[in-house]
C-alpha cells in the first residue's frame, strides 16, 4: 500500500489539476485562435479524466453508467470511436476512416479506465486514446494501491490494455503534470531561457516515450498538454520531436484533412452530471456555427 505521505501527494496533484485545468482553457491566445477551418471530415473528440463506480460523479470523474450511456448514443447516433493513429493514418493516405467518427481521450491514466472502461470499450467495440503521466504509473507499479477513486493505471495494466486492441496510449508527459516553481504543466516559465527550457520538455517527454515503448512496443505518437497549458517554444518543441498529432483543451470540433490539422486538436470536456444527448447537442450547435 501506498504511505500516507504518497497519497496526499497523489490529492495534491489532482487538486492542482483542477485549478490548472481551469487556467489552461484561456491560457496562450484563445479558444478564437483554434477554430478548426470547416474542411475535411468532422471529428469531435471528448475528454473523460477518472471513471467512478459511485452513483456520483463531479466535473472531472464521470459515473460507469454515464459513459456506458455515451458509448450507447454514440453507438445509436451512428459514430465510431476510433484513434489518433487512425487519424493520423487517414492523412497519410494510409487508412480510411468511417463516415461519422470520434475520439475518446482518458487524461492522466487513471486505474478506473481499466478496471471500469476497458470491459465497456469491448462490449462497444469502440477505441480510446489514454494519455498516461509517466512518474504517476511508476509510483503505482512500485507500490501496489489499487482505489478506484485515485489509483493510476500500472505498466502491467497499460500493457494489457495497449495488446487488447481497444486503447490506444499517448504522451502526457513523465512528470511535468503540475503546477510549482513558476512552471505550469509543460509551459515555459516567465522568462525562462529558451535552451534550458527545450531541454527539460525534451527529456521529460523523451523518457516517457521511451518507457511506452519499452512497455508496449508502440511509440506514442500524440502529445496531450498537461492542463491544456502551452505556448509558441512549447509547440514547436513538440512538433520537433516528431509527433504527429497534439491534443489541446479548447472545445471546437475538429476537420481533419491534413497533417497540420492534427496538430493542435481540440476536445470537448465531458462532466458527470448531464446526459449524452446533452454534451453532444454542445457539439452539433458548435459544428452548425
Amino acid at each position: 500500500m501506498l504511505n500516507i505521505f504518497k497519497k496526499i501527494a497523489v490529492f495534491f496533484l489532482g487538486a492542482l489539476f483542477l485549478s490548472g485545468l481551469v487556467f489552461g482553457l484561456w491560457y496562450y491566445t484563445g479558444a478564437a485562435a483554434f477554430a478548426p477551418e470547416k474542411e475535411g471530415i468532422a471529428v469531435p473528440i471528448l475528454m473523460y479524466h477518472n471513471i467512478t463506480d459511485k452513483a456520483v460523479g463531479s466535473k472531472y470523474t464521470v459515473t460507469a453508467a454515464e459513459l456506458e450511456a455515451d458509448l450507447n448514443y454514440i453507438e445509436e447516433k451512428g459514430y465510431t470511436a476510433v484513434g489518433i493513429n487512425d487519424l493520423i493514418a487517414y492523412v497519410k493516405g494510409e487508412g480510411s476512416l468511417p463516415e461519422k467518427p470520434i475520439v475518446l481521450t482518458f487524461d492522466d491514466g487513471y486505474e478506473s479506465v481499466y478496471v471500469l472502461g476497458l470491459p465497456l470499450f469491448k462490449k462497444y467495440g469502440c477505441k480510446a486514446v489514454v494519455g498516461v503521466i509517466g512518474e504517476l504509473t511508476e509510483l503505482f507499479t512500485e507500490e501496489e494501491d489499487h482505489n478506484i477513486e485515485y489509483s493510476h493505471l500500472n505498466w502491467e495494466e497499460i500493457n494489457e490494455m495497449s495488446k487488447s486492441g481497444f486503447v490506444e496510449f499517448q504522451n502526457h508527459t513523465y512528470a511535468l503534470h503540475e503546477i510549482k516553481n513558476g512552471r505550469k504543466g509543460a509551459a515555459q516559465k516567465k522568462g525562462e531561457d529558451a535552451g534550458e527550457y527545450k531541454k527539460i520538455l525534451t527529456e521529460d517527454v523523451s523518457r516517457l516515450n521511451d518507457e511506452i515503448l519499452s512497455y508496449t512496443g508502440i511509440k506514442p505518437t500524440a502529445f496531450i498538454y498537461p492542463y491544456g497549458n502551452f505556448n509558441e517554444n512549447t509547440e514547436i518543441i513538440i512538433k520537433e520531436m516528431g509527433f504527429e498529432a497534439i491534443l489541446n483543451c479548447y472545445e471546437k470540433v475538429n476537420y481533419i484533412k491534413t497533417r497540420e490539422d492534427l496538430l493542435g486538436m481540440c476536445r470537448f470536456l465531458r462532466p458527470s452530471g448531464i446526459s449524452s444527448g446533452e454534451i453532444f447537442k454542445k457539439i452539433e450547435e458548435e459544428a452548425a456555427e
